[in-house]
This record gives structure tokens, sequence and C-alpha cells, in this order.
């Protein structure tokens, strides 16, 4: 498996998710990883899309690269909250990324 990619889709759905819907989890479940291929040396850098699913309350997460070429999927990820009330003003760079 590839637990850097992995990471990274908790790491960028848990920006999401302080910087949007002003609260802070740990992770709590996942439905499925999937790896497509894993990136070698000269892959150059690869990029975590985050896709709310507020109907379910969890998050699915793509790594790709910069063609759209997909190394790994998290589908339904959630988290454990235990913050809620972050000030979206802490994150401006990144609310303005991703809303």
């Amino acid at each position: 498996m590839a637990p850097r990619l992995i990471e990274l889709c908790f790491q960028t759905a848990g920006l999401f998710e302080m910087a949007v819907q002003h609260r802070m989890g740990l992770p709590r479940h996942v439905d499925r990883v999937t790896l497509y291929r894993t990136p070698d040396a000269t892959a150059g850098p690869l990029f975590a899309v985050v896709t709310p699913e507020a109907a379910k309350g969890s998050f699915d997460v793509e790594v790709v690269d910069r063609a759209g070429v997909r190394y790994l999927q998290v589908k339904g990820y959630r988290t454990v909250v235990f913050r809620e009330d972050l000030d979206a003003q802490m994150f401006p760079s990144v609310h303005a990324l991703m809303v």
C-alpha cells in the first residue's frame, strides 16, 4: 500500500474540515482504499482532491498528478469530531482554495 498517500488524504480532508466546516476531527473510519499505481521519483507533484459527502458525513479523496492520473483513492473517510468552534480566519488561504 502507500501509507504516505493515505496520510496525504487524511491531512487534506482535515484541512477542508477545519477551514470549511470549522471543526477538527481525528480519523475514525474508511470504507475503502484503492491503490491504482505507485508514484516513482519522476512522477512530479501529486495533489489530493477532496470531495465532501455531506449526506454521509464523510469525504472521498483522490491523489492525482498534474495530468489527472489517479494514484490512490480513499472512499468514505469519516472523523470523530473533538472540536467544533474553529475560527475560519485561522485558515484564510486554505479557505480560499477549498470553497
